[in-house]
């Protein structure tokens, strides 16, 4: 007798390992592992190990080991199906009965794993043949190294050739179609491959095994331009990242994780070496696959393509995390230019270009503040009102509690420090908290970045110590800001801490008034991505060591070009 595996599946990726045993010890995050004393005898130094990726403990001082179920019959000397539907009540699942796996179940998924390698390897070696001339210029024109091909078992369908090559292996036109390799005519009821001259990208299971394919067209004419294989036994499309043991073995170098959009995505960000990468497959984010990745990474990053249909998605895809956030777990959101994705930036600007783009990222609560307030116009009344129950209803989705309280303080407290401001300025123009009418200075590009540095610093002076050294390399032509700057370098030798009311108030006693201070912040405040009023002190302090830098370089190309 057994349960069925997409079940036992289903259970392993909705129950972390480490929720089960920090009820009965303390556990430590020490990079992609979780460390503490060991629960099964007493030691005064952690020696037990915990991986949430593998669903796996192990205690390097008593030799303990084991997944979930073998804890809790350790632990809590529970049965083995009383462990199952202990974990089943954690999940919201219900154990289905237990049946009985016939040989011919067993010899099929057998055959079906076999199936896919034996795939795999014939479109690999397609893309070596000579009819694979097109994919490879395709791939080269990609620049996709030799060793991402390896990597990733990139190959080639041709029009024809899979099915015979796997009847000579033995293998049923039943298992064929089972595994989505062939189809069946309509016509005549004759097989014929499923892909055809396609790139190949293969899709495994965190042990590397093939479970799937993705065929991306070679033609501009060819529809659809991605086809991914039909749910299988073996594949549900909902429930697997493509790239997730590549991206593992990143992670395990101390890199982070970037959840992409597309296959090539995710192989330009691994050659890069600038984080591990994973992609859905073909659908919008799910809560599978995101309680997939929070096995390995507590808090990976959302990169979506600039354009419209890319925010859109980051947007759905936030609203979907909500309802299953627990504490230690979130995201983090990558805002690419329109009309760019991840690939296109690494080829255009490296893996520098893409740590810039990561470091400048939008907590979960900025995103979803920023993108939402977009929608509205926050000078009218009941604009603001739709707004603020707009992020109230999105935080009572949150399920977990103290999750919800945690998030509905932060949203409450920016609410707040909306109603208090003034909604006028002094020349009896509105402003609101995105959005500014009648803009006082006009300004190009080029000194946005100075200004976005004072406004932050307005909100945040605790952070001119650290940064002082780097600030007076700043070379300022905007007037305002240069007064700033040097009231800032006083303002340095004069107090040994600065809160954001003494710095105001030395602002105001050397010339730089209320008014100003207006001023600067509604002349950046519909030019940046961010909320300078709202950014917690880290974000703050990320985005002006990004601001700072660029403005740095900026500054050595302008010299240089002038020389």
């Amino acid at each position: 007798m057994a349960l069925p595996q997409q079940f036992m599946d289903e259970l392993r990726r909705r129950v972390s390992l480490s929720s089960i045993i920090s009820k009965k010890t303390k556990l430590i995050n020490r990079g992609n592992r979780m460390v503490g004393l060991c629960p099964f005898h007493q030691e005064k130094t952690p020696s037990f190990h915990v991986r949430d990726d593998e669903g796996f403990y192990h205690c390097f001082g008593c030799g303990a080991s084991g997944d979930a179920i073998s804890f809790l019959r350790e632990q809590d000397g529970l049965g083995f199906m009383d462990a199952i539907h202990h974990l089943a009540g954690l999940a919201g699942l219900t154990v289905p009965e237990q049946k009985d796996i016939s040989p011919q179940e067993k010899a099929q998924r057998n055959s079906m794993a076999a199936m896919n390698e034996d795939a795999a390897v014939f479109y690999q070696q397609q893309l070596n043949s000579p009819a694979g001339t097109q994919a490879r210029r395709y791939l080269s024109d990609r620049q996709v190294s030799p060793n991402s091909l390896s990597r990733y078992r990139i190959g080639y369908a041709p029009a024809s050739g899979l099915l015979p090559y796997l009847q000579a292996k033995g293998f049923t036109p039943e298992d064929m179609l089972a595994a989505g390799l062939v189809r069946k005519s309509t016509r005549d009821e004759s097989l014929y491959d499923n892909f055809r001259h396609r790139l190949m990208f293969p899709i495994t299971n965190p042990r590397g095994e093939v479970i799937a394919f993705g065929g991306r067209a070679l033609d501009g004419d060819q529809e659809p331009k991605y086809l991914n294989s039909a749910d299988s036994p073996m594949f549900h499309k909902k429930q697997v990242l493509y790239g997730l043991k590549q991206a593992r073995e990143q992670m395990k170098d101390g890199l982070p994780v970037i959840v992409a959009e597309g296959y090539m995505d995710v192989i330009a960000i691994d050659q890069f070496k600038v984080a591990g990468a994973v992609a859905p497959l073909g659908t919008a984010l799910t809560e599978d696959q995101i309680m997939l990745i929070w096995k390995s990474a507590p808090a990976p990053y959302l990169c979506f393509d600039g354009d419209t249909a890319g925010q859109r998605a980051a947007n759905k895809t936030l609203a979907r995390i909500l309802p299953i956030l627990e504490p230690g777990k979130t995201v983090r959101v990558m805002r690419l230019e329109k009309g760019q994705d991840p690939d296109d930036l690494l080829k255009s600007g490296g893996a520098d270009a893409m740590r810039r783009i990561m470091d400048a990222s939008e907590s979960l609560v900025d995103a979803l503040w920023h993108s939402t307030a977009a929608d509205f116009d926050l000078n009218e009344a009941e604009q603001r009102a739709k707004f603020w129950q707009m992020m109230r209803d999105y935080i009572r989705q949150v399920n977990n509690p103290a999750m919800r309280d945690s998030l509905g303080d932060e949203i409450h407290a920016r609410i707040q420090a909306m109603r208090q401001r003034p909604r006028q300025n002094k020349s009896g123009q509105s402003y609101g908290q995105t959005t500014y009418i009648g803009r006082q200075h006009a300004l190009s590009a080029k000194n946005i970045r100075p200004r976005a540095i004072m406004t932050i610093l307005m909100y945040h002076p605790e952070l001119i110590h650290d940064l002082h050294e780097e600030l007076v390399k700043l070379d300022i032509k905007d007037d305002l800001v240069k007064k700033m700057l040097n009231i800032i370098s006083e303002s340095v030798t004069i107090y040994d801490h600065l809160d954001e009311t003494t710095f105001r108030h030395h602002l105001e006693s050397v010339g730089v008034g209320e008014k100003d201070q207006l001023s600067l912040l509604e002349s950046i405040k519909s030019r940046v991505r961010f909320d300078p009023e709202t950014l917690s002190k880290q974000d703050a302090k990320t985005k002006l060591d990004e601001l700072i830098t660029l403005e740095i370089r900026g500054n050595r190309a302008r010299s240089t070009k002038q020389i």
